[in-house]
């Protein structure tokens, strides 16, 4: 019972351990033809395990046709697979071997015509002792592929390190440890038949070579996943992660940051090492989330704080990726803040006088119509300056600016905080009073504004030749409209200068039939 535990923990153990790096290799980039070829051989290497391990308890008539067709068809077939594999990982380093080598790819499907087409000689039959055939035909050609693999194996990497040793980059690490796993498994394998030469057990010394795949499996998964020997789905695309103009995060599932790009150091203030592992969640705004789990793509503008406590505007693109077998978010970051900034200053641009800072005759227009829809009740003053021409005649234009932005200023501090105020060109000003049911507040407004432009310290001196006529009309009762209500404000408007300047009129429509 003891020499069976044994002998299933011998080949079992080494055949699941090269099930799952078969799977792992796969799993870590299926699209890359490395890890493609680098699979199969795991596979076909843990197929070796349990094929030997049957072959050592059927009757031996049966024993032997499963040698034949899963343990020396399948072990040459291997060492083709291994010697192509080497080829292909000696031309990562840019200098493909001498093509006079590769005849040696033609051994293994020799060695399988000779062992399909004469199994007497070099394959195994019932008629010997022992599952594996130990005579001159199987000996020979176990020694003539594991010459040729190794060898080759060798040769191709010889050639690669010449390209490799003086690289600048991990490539010198990356071949030393595929060096490692060739010179382990042709040790091994040198041990194997030194063992089967040496009257050991044939099937000791076959167990022995498949030890030696197995310390060549472990180095190249070495190779793979510690010194990228073959990039993984983030690697092939990390130039593009790493020179991406955007911030682009990595999330696991639990919304942690596993990768970051260096941009993203611009716009939350760590270096991407120290972001590793800390929770998206502590840059997010308050009351801000990602909508993690169960989305496939999104795009939205959140609040994003960095690490000094400043906070952004973002756009951030999300979506869910496979890498590596693991269900992961990438996340891109455009920061918003430059360009909302620029659409506000563009626009205030467009709804703001230049010389005064309020708004425009554009932004009057729209927030009187937007008012007169809501279907409430409200009041405008349209304020003109009398002879303001003969400032202007009189000190020059910049005089007349200067004075104009002293009585806008004087006019916005006059305006209540519910009012807003605008300069509708030249002269004129309006001040809009929302939510005004009566007549008093209105009137108090306009008597508010005269004082603080013609009253002692008012923005217009007592020996200014400008005075200042306001008129006043409300809505809906004088005007449902913007044009009717403008005409009403400017009729009342007049009527203050008729009686004399300086003063504020009530629309009434006894001036319209007066023709005022």
């Amino acid at each position: 019972m003891g020499g069976f535990l044994t002998n299933l923990a011998l080949h079992i153990i080494p055949g699941a351990m090269l099930g799952w790096l078969s799977a792992e290799v796969f799993l870590r980039n299926p699209l890359h033809r490395l890890n493609r070829l680098a699979s199969i051989l795991f596979a076909l290497m843990a197929l070796q395990f349990g094929a030997s391990f049957l072959a050592s308890f059927f009757p031996e008539a049966d024993a032997a046709k499963l040698v034949n067709g899963l343990l020396i068809v399948p072990t040459c077939v291997l060492g083709f697979l291994m010697m192509l594999f080497v080829r292909q990982l000696g031309g990562q380093t840019g200098k493909p071997p001498a093509s006079y080598l590769d005849i040696a790819l033609v051994v293994p499907f020799v060695l399988i015509v000779l062992v399909v087409s004469q199994p007497n000689v070099y394959g195994a039959y019932a008629k010997y002792t022992v599952a594996l055939n130990p005579e001159e035909g199987v000996r020979a050609g176990s020694i003539i592929l594991a010459a040729t693999v190794w060898l080759y194996a060798s040769a191709v990497w010889l050639i690669g390190w010449k390209a490799a040793r003086n690289a600048a980059d991990s490539t010198g690490s990356q071949h030393v440890q595929a060096g490692l796993g060739i010179f382990a498994g042709a040790v091994v394998t040198l041990t194997a038949m030194v063992a089967g030469l040496s009257g050991y057990s044939a099937a000791h010394a076959h167990l022995i070579g498949l030890y030696a795949m197995l310390l060549f499996a472990f180095f190249i998964r070495r190779a793979i996943l510690y010194y990228g020997l073959m990039p993984s789905v983030m690697e092939k695309y990390r130039v593009l992660f790493e020179l991406s103009p955007f911030g682009v995060l990595l999330l696991d599932a639990g919304g942690s940051i596993r990768e970051a790009n260096p941009v993203v150091k611009l716009l939350l203030g760590l270096p991407p090492a120290e972001l590793i592992g800390k929770p998206v969640s502590m840059f997010l705004d308050r009351g801000e989330r990602l909508p993690l789990g169960g989305v496939g793509s999104a795009m939205m503008e959140v609040g994003m704080v960095d690490i000094a406590g400043v906070s952004r505007r973002m756009t951030v693109h999300l979506s869910e990726v496979t890498a590596e077998g693991e269900r992961m978010y990438c996340v891109v970051l455009q920061d918003e803040t430059g360009r909302k900034k620029a659409e506000e200053e563009i626009w205030y641009l467009a709804y703001h006088d230049a010389l005064t800072g309020v708004g425009n005759r554009l932004y009057f227009q729209e927030t009187i119509s937007s008012l007169l829809q809501n279907g409430t009740e409200g009041a405008l003053l349209l304020l003109d300056l009398d002879r303001f021409k003969a400032v202007n005649d009189r000190h020059g234009h910049q005089a007349g600016d200067a004075l104009l932005r002293e009585i806008a200023l004087k006019l916005r501090e006059c305006t209540p905080l519910s009012g807003m105020l605008f300069r509708l060109g030249g002269d004129e000003f309006a001040v809009v009073l929302p939510d005004v049911g009566g007549a008093w507040e209105p009137a108090a407004t306009a008597e508010n504004l005269l004082a603080g432009l013609t009253g002692h310290r008012g923005a217009i001196s007592p020996d200014s030749p400008v005075t200042v006529s306001i008129g006043i009309a409300q809505w809906p009762a004088h005007g449902s409209d913007t044009t009717a209500l403008l005409h009403a404000a400017d009729i009342a408007m007049y009527k203050s200068k008729e009686q004399g300047r300086n003063r504020y009129s009530v629309y009434a429509q006894a001036f319209a039939g007066a023709g005022a």
